[in-house]
């Protein structure tokens, strides 16, 4: 490993009170490329702090210095579910024997309990056990002057042996590769723990985290996809087996002939050589470019939409609903094949179903007919195809071919827009909600002063660094106070989404008397003759797209960074976390600086 010869690396004793002062300073990062998310059960934390307050030794830490951001920060490559698990017993998420830590015990502590942003919980593990657990010594290894590449292969090698790890995340640690950042962007998406950039504070991590625990942060298991419908069991998803299912999907979309499902394909879909195999990285490489990344992206989540939309019908979950068949590690070769076969009827045949209603109920007891699904070990390019087939033989009569030209332009986004607004909680720099695009308290009244607001915000998330990328949805409010005032005026109900709640605009094209088509060419006029730069404006009215979301009507802008800072009014505007701030004389050398000359 060449890129290691210049680094240096130290070892070291580090107490839990200095790591926490560091991690209050947000210098702990977690690069999303292999730390994807934190797992561990309140259980597993619990037992982590039994073994610090009775001081036997816990596994070492390894970090590494790296500049993000201009800003020097610690990447954590190992070791981020036992640091995340001891920062929440420091503020008091959870109790080890039914007894809380005493928040007194730290100045970092009790300075945020003062400021009233943490809250001390009972009954109070006694002072001195909480000074002993505050003192306890972690050892820390830091890798210093690392390359990304380096940091790569220093995760892989210790992971390589499968003991902390399963064998998709070693295979997607660190990878480049397109294929490994489509299965991560959709295992995300479909969780429910995206971030918007692979770089996340480790304090905000717990935002995004898969819990067993139904608490006011993170993911609660049982409601993920896979769990939900009983397609992957809890610990299957905790081991990524989740993304090695979407690796199997994707390369059936992807692949033609169908090539064979299991351990030997998946490793080759990830190897660098050029080998002759039907799932070689190069050839898949060569079909990602043909046919484009963002539409297979695009498609596998159309056909995921349309199954979860039709079950929601059925009220009932995957498992219970298409078999009788029942597996406490899931069935995921017969949602496999499912999948594959409703995507194919989609986007090859170009059908869609009769009616959501017929097709769900097409789907009762669907495996219970005489369809034979194999069991383990490798799957089959061949037998795969002749299941599907016939799979698409016992659909296709709930299906026809649309007549209706627009039928799919509004089409449903679910886990894309769950996905993205989640993003919201690590991002908020670059992330704006709007409830609408009229006055609260008269829908037939476009708000002007709003409208120019969402575009010099949008000129200020472009100008947050280079190639940045921002987002704005309008037909969200961000608290319950709008939502109440949305119901109290046009009696839309809203749906909550974590903090969130989602209002739509129907009711306003409604009361402003236009359609969707109508309305949209008018929003591109306006921002096209704007008061941002022409060039700006032009490249942001191509993102403003209309979806639908249930029975809500929404819009979605996406800012991007230009190759140098843009004005809004003659006036340049930054990001400053959820604020937007204008850019004084004394701020502009460092705004010129987030853009260097390429």
């Amino acid at each position: 490993m060449a890129a290691a010869d210049s680094t240096e690396l130290s070892v070291k004793g580090e107490s839990l009170q200095q790591l926490y002062s560091e991690y209050g300073k947000n210098r702990f990062l977690i690069n999303r490329r292999y730390q994807r998310k934190l797992v561990w059960t309140v259980e597993e934390k619990e037992r982590l702090i039994d073994s610090v307050l009775k001081k036997l030794p816990i596994p070492l830490i390894l970090l590494a210095e790296s500049q993000h951001e201009d800003v020097a920060r610690l990447e954590v490559i190992d070791g981020l579910q036992r640091l995340n698990a001891l920062f929440a017993f420091i503020e008091n998420e959870f109790p080890v024997d039914g007894k809380f830590f005493d928040i007194e015990t730290l100045a970092d502590t009790k300075f945020l309990k003062d400021e009233g942003r943490l809250a001390q919980r009972e009954p109070i593990l006694d002072r001195a056990t909480c000074r002993d657990f505050t003192n306890y010594q972690l050892p820390v290894s830091t890798y210093r002057s690392a390359s990304e590449s380096s940091v790569d292969e220093v995760f892989r090698r210790i992971n390589s042996s499968g003991r902390y790890l399963s064998p998709q995340e070693i295979r997607q640690a660190g990878s480049t590769m397109e294929i490994s950042g489509l299965v991560r962007r959709i295992s995300a998406a479909i969780r429910g723990d995206s971030s918007l950039t692979d770089y996340v504070n480790l304090n905000d991590m717990p935002k995004i985290s898969i819990t067993n625990r139904n608490l006011s942060y993170g993911i609660f298991d049982e409601g993920i996809f896979w769990i939900k419908q009983g397609i992957l069991s809890n610990d299957s998803v905790r081991e990524s087996r989740d993304e090695e299912l979407v690796l199997d999907l994707l390369l059936d979309l992807i692949l033609r002939p169908l090539a064979s499902s299991g351990l030997d394909y998946r490793n080759a879909a990830y190897a660098e050589d050029r080998s002759s195999s039907s799932t070689s990285a190069g050839l898949i490489r060569s079909r990602l470019l043909t046919l484009g990344a963002g539409e297979v992206e695009r498609r596998f989540m159309d056909t995921l939409d349309l199954i979860r939309e039709t079950l929601d019908i059925a009220g009932a979950p995957y498992s219970t609903w298409t078999v009788t068949q029942q597996n406490p590690r899931g069935i995921p070769r017969h949602f496999h094949a499912l999948f594959v076969a409703v995507d194919q009827l989609l986007h090859e045949e170009d059908l869609v179903p009769k009616s959501k209603k017929e097709f769900s109920a097409a789907l009762k007891g669907f495996w219970d007919k005489d369809l034979s699904i194999p069991g383990g070990g490798n799957w089959g390019g061949e037998r795969k195809t002749t299941l599907i087939n016939a799979v698409k033989g016992h659909l296709r009569p709930h299906f026809e071919a649309t007549k209706d030209e627009h039928k799919l332009k509004l089409q449903e986004q679910a886990f894309r827009f769950e996905s993205t607004l989640r993003m919201a909680l690590t991002e908020e720099a670059l992330f704006e909600l709007k409830q609408g695009f009229c006055q609260l308290n008269k829908p037939s009244a476009f708000d002007e002063g709003s409208f120019n607001k969402i575009l010099k915000i949008a000129s200020a998330m472009a100008n947050t660094r280079a190639q940045a990328k921002g987002v704005i949805f309008i037909g969200v409010a961000d608290d319950a106070s709008d939502a109440a005032a949305i119901k109290r005026f046009t009696g839309v109900n809203s749906q909550q989404i974590d903090r969130f709640h989602v209002t739509g605009t129907q009711h306003e094209l409604d009361a402003l008397g236009k359609s969707v088509d109508e309305f949209f060419r008018w929003l591109i006029d306006k921002i096209k003759n704007s008061k941002l730069e022409p060039r700006f404006a032009e490249a942001l009215a191509s993102t403003l797209k209309p979806f639908r979301y249930g029975d809500y009507l929404l819009w979605t802008l996406e800012p991007a960074a230009m190759s140098a800072p843009v004005m809004y009014d003659g006036k340049f505007f930054v990001r400053n976390g959820p604020n937007t701030d204008e850019v004084l004389a004394s701020g502009m050398i460092e705004l010129v600086r987030r853009f260097p000359a390429s």
